[in-house]
């Protein structure tokens, strides 16, 4: 089975799929969750498809922040200074999740003033100020 191949999977007797993972302190967890959320932590290289009704999360909570500061140098997505939190280009609360896809290193001040709009709304309020 492709880890990758969020197609495969199939719902339990529920209607859910499992998701597994690890605490920072190594505690295993599990909880089913919605298939179409399943399907997009897959696709978003946030978990690989264990069997066709699991799904295992690759990162830890602080292991998904070193992989994204990483992976943007420590660098604010929005105006290039030096980065130290995560920031949601979709937010959370409009529907977004937090996947390598979704998220970026973000100084404090463009995290705090972007809030919970989305990048779009934010780059072109940020635009109109300047």
């Amino acid at each position: 089975m492709n880890p990758d191949d969020a197609a495969a999977l199939r719902p339990n007797r529920n209607g859910m799929i499992r998701l597994r993972g690890k605490t920072d302190k190594g505690r295993r967890w599990n909880q089913e969750i919605d298939p179409e959320l399943a399907v997009t932590l897959v696709k978003e290289h946030m978990a690989v498809v264990v069997n066709r009704s699991t799904i295992r999360r690759l990162y830890t909570n602080r292991e998904f922040r070193r992989y994204i500061m990483m992976r943007d140098k420590y660098t604010c997505y929005f105006c290039g200074n030096y980065g130290d939190t995560l920031d949601h280009l979709l937010p959370r609360a409009k529907g977004g999740h937090t996947t390598p896809v979704n998220c970026v290193c973000a100084c404090n001040e463009c995290n705090q003033s972007k809030a919970d709009r989305d990048v779009d709304e934010f780059i072109r309020e940020s635009v109109r100020l300047t």
